[in-house]
């Protein structure tokens, strides 16, 4: 009876992530797709978690039902690559609208999909590990539909600014590997991305020794403000000297802002180095650093 369960359970979930394919495959160039990270409740869910908060229709607060929103560019533009961002809020906020709209429509034109993560916070999660649940997640989900999404499953990045930055550095540092033994076909898959873009990493609790950097960590592309009360440079500078294949960029003025798509300051030019890195460096790291 139970083995007939388990099959019966494993079969559900195949059907589901099919569904999810077929869904999906529908919005290329179209408008995006919002998706759950997880099939019911997510692993350390919080009972009682309340009600989602959002104010300014852009930023999302007490986040139980972590979600994905699937940007792709017409199939024929696509060029295979594709980024899991991941946006700031000091782990208690996820500023994902605001930030998600302007990368999307600038990604989209280059010809890379864009996936908008909206991880959980704390409150109501009682730590951050649950945001670092979500992004691998998403990670594997990505990785898992790439084929069905026009994406090719060796070229996805992950990119974050701030608390996001700091969420993408412990993923891209830590456990990335897949569960063969699983019966979620998506928990199989590995979460590794190619590499990883950090704009104003903020540091949290957290120094750079606290990082597992080696050689084999993702190449990594870093941007900082020396205004940046928030996020300090030494600490982005720490990142990319323990890291073996690393481009740093520091500008002098724009505080924790500074790198944002429409804003009139010199960091407003990060989207541009970033994907001109992907492009030139990213796949093909030089032996020392940069």
């Amino acid at each position: 009876m139970l083995i007939q369960q388990l099959q019966a359970a494993a079969i559900m979930k195949c059907l589901a992530l099919l569904l999810v394919a077929a869904l999906v495959g529908s919005v290329e160039g179209a408008q995006p797709l919002t998706l759950p990270l997880w099939e019911g409740s997510p692993p350390g869910s919080i009972a009682n978690a309340g009600v989602e908060k959002a104010f300014n229709d852009v930023t999302a607060m007490n986040v139980s039902v972590p979600a994905m929103t699937v940007y792709l560019p017409p199939r024929e533009k696509a060029t295979g690559l594709a980024i899991v961002y991941c946006s700031g809020g000091s782990y208690n906020k996820v500023s994902h609208v605001s930030d998600a709209v302007g990368n999307a429509d600038y990604f989209l034109a280059q010809g890379i999909s864009l996936i908008v993560v909206k991880y959980r916070t704390a409150p109501p999660s009682s730590d951050w590990d649950a945001a670092l649940s979500d992004a691998r997640r998403a990670m594997r989900i990505v990785k898992h539909q790439a084929k069905e999404w026009n994406i090719d499953p060796t070229r996805i990045g992950m990119l974050g600014g701030s608390a996001g930055a700091h969420l993408i550095l412990r993923l891209a540092t830590s456990e990335q590997q897949g569960h063969p033994e699983s019966d979620d076909l998506v928990e199989r898959v590995d979460c590794r991305p190619a590499f990883v873009g950090l704009l104003c990493p903020w540091p949290g609790k957290s120094k750079v020794s606290d990082f597992a950097i080696t050689g084999d960590t993702p190449p990594m592309f870093l941007c900082s403000a020396r205004d940046d009360t928030v996020a300090p440079t030494d600490f982005a500078q720490g990142i990319a000297s323990a890291s073996a294949h690393a481009r740093l960029w520091i500008i002098d003025k724009g505080g924790h802002a500074a790198f944002r798509l429409g804003n009139q300051g010199e960091g407003a030019q990060w989207a541009a180095r970033f994907t001109d890195w992907i492009k030139q460096s990213a796949f093909n790291p030089p032996t020392i650093k940069r």
